[in-house]
């Protein structure tokens, strides 16, 4: 059978799972159900980190910040490490890091996202916490062990651009409040972003989910439109490089508590989206006999579980009207 004809036979078995998946289960068919679980499933871990206010309104700001950002990954299914004020200190985030190194593998996502205030002395940027200040090239040292091929850096203060070159990598998006490191007026970024987890506009292809780049571009948008109602030239300007877009930080789905399984199978959909996009970067040192068959399995079950998915979204209620985050400093 030619490479073609294969493909093509994948297509039409994944369309005939599809239309069977809503018939009873005695009529499914047997191989299907037989299909094996991935091994090693991908789990998100994400490190969320507030600084240092400097000033009641704005220490009130960030933390409300980081406890959205926390609680809304945590509800997305990632493994959530939450570091606010003593605990937030240079020492505290290098040991939250090592802890995600030791337990992450090459299939997870790990996020990092810092808020509240940093500086750049035009060589080193930094951000403020309790004690000495971490530079990036601290942040870029610690997160190298962490072998997670998909990395994101949410980096949501004042001149943060200046982290950009030293935090890039391959495989790793980084998101920064400023252009560069010249933006040094206090970041208005990060209460956007924390809005945009609340927002069903953030998830623009309605997937019920919102990515780090929807959430990054929510956020763009609405920081470009404050400016603008008000007059003001723009004192920061946000800068994404890399794809953020495969890192799911909240989800839109109903506040009241969600069915543990509905959690299980959109955690199953990304493993297996991952699954495959691997599989693609290893194609090269697998046969074709290799390669299409654990292609099959993997598109076969992909296919059971987001039409499962799709089909439990359908059975949920409606959510309930909400009012979009929004922190107590001024804007």
């Amino acid at each position: 059978m030619t490479r073609r004809t294969l493909l093509g036979a994948l297509i039409a078995v994944a369309a005939c799972i599809l239309g069977s998946l809503g018939q009873a289960a005695e009529s499914q068919d047997p191989a299907v159900s037989a299909l094996p679980e991935a091994k090693g499933r991908p789990q998100a871990r994400m490190l969320v980190v507030t600084g240092l206010g400097g000033e009641p309104d704005y220490a009130r700001a960030f933390a409300q910040q980081g406890d959205a950002s926390a609680r809304h990954a945590e509800a997305a299914g990632a493994a959530v490490t939450l570091l606010t004020e003593e605990a937030a200190s240079r020492e505290g985030i290098r040991d939250a890091i090592e802890e995600i190194a030791r337990e992450s593998n090459e299939t997870d996502k790990v996020v990092v996202q810092l808020i509240g205030h940093g500086t750049f002395d035009g060589e080193h940027y930094r951000f403020n916490v309790p004690g000495p200040d971490p530079t990036a090239e601290d942040l870029a040292a610690w997160l190298k062990p962490v072998n997670a091929k998909r990395q994101l850096a949410v980096i949501a203060t004042s001149a943060s651009g200046a982290a950009q070159g030293v935090l890039a990598r391959e495989g790793r998006a980084v998101i920064t409040a400023t252009r560069h490191g010249r933006e040094r007026n206090a970041s208005l970024f990060g209460g956007f972003w924390a809005d945009a987890l609340d927002a069903p506009s953030a998830d623009v292809d309605k997937d019920q989910r919102i990515s780090g780049e929807e959430a990054f571009r929510f956020a763009e948008r609405a920081l470009a439109t404050f400016y603008e109602d008000r007059q003001l030239i723009a004192t920061e300007h946000p800068r994404l490089e890399g794809d953020a877009g495969s890192f799911i930080v909240a989800r839109t789905a109903p506040g009241e508590p969600v069915e543990p399984e509905l959690l299980h199978l959109v955690s199953r959909v990304d493993e297996l989206t991952a699954a495959i996009d691997e599989l693609k970067s290893d194609r090269r040192v697998l046969t074709d006999d290799d390669y299409f068959d654990k292609l099959q399995d993997l598109l076969l079950e992909l296919a059971r579980a987001d039409q499962e998915l799709k089909m439990r979204r359908e059975d949920a209620p409606e959510p309930d009207a909400h009012v979009p985050f929004r922190g107590d400093f001024a804007r």
